[in-house]
């Protein structure tokens, strides 16, 4: 995603970009990725800083449904020329030089959704799972399985202690 020194110049206020997942290459799972900057003129460059709205279908990790998912991250980076603070290396600060004509933020907004996915994914936090005999989505279902004693997989280390 560009962003034109004309647009930092006169400063962006809450602007509204659309992006397309794949061209800031993320994968088919993400649907869309609304981007809201805003920036700001300061003494070594410029600060763009927003939120960026997403969604993504994901698989519930219990009961295995495809659900969807929106979520928000947020972005703060400076672009800057001066060398001292690019030398410090850190993600949210980005070479813009006076020459430079744009800039381009794909990388940033991409690390920036990639980072907010949940490491567990579920469909909902009360989520049931699937029966570990029969299988069926306990969230839908009541199965009559005759449950396994522990599901824990200590059992033998249970008898040991009695």
């Amino acid at each position: 995603m560009k962003i034109y020194r004309t647009e930092l110049d006169i400063g962006l206020n809450e602007k509204t970009f659309m992006v397309d997942p794949q061209t800031i290459e993320l994968d088919n799972r993400f649907s869309k990725a609304e981007c809201i900057l805003s920036s700001d003129k300061i003494s070594s460059g410029y600060k763009v800083y927003g939120s960026i709205n997403s969604t993504t279908s994901l698989k519930c990790d219990r009961c295995l449904i495809i659900f969807e998912n929106e979520f928000q991250s947020k972005i703060s980076v400076i672009l800057t020329n001066d060398k001292e603070l690019i030398k410090e290396s850190t993600s949210d600060v980005v070479s813009f030089l006076h020459s430079d004509e744009f800039t381009d933020l794909s990388n940033i907004l991409r690390e920036s959704i990639l980072i907010e996915q949940p490491f567990k994914k579920l469909c909902k936090n009360e989520c049931k799972g699937l029966c570990v005999v029969c299988g069926i989505d306990l969230n839908n279902k009541i199965c009559s399985c005759k449950k396994p004693h522990s599901v824990s997989g200590l059992s033998d280390l249970e008898d040991l202690i009695n």
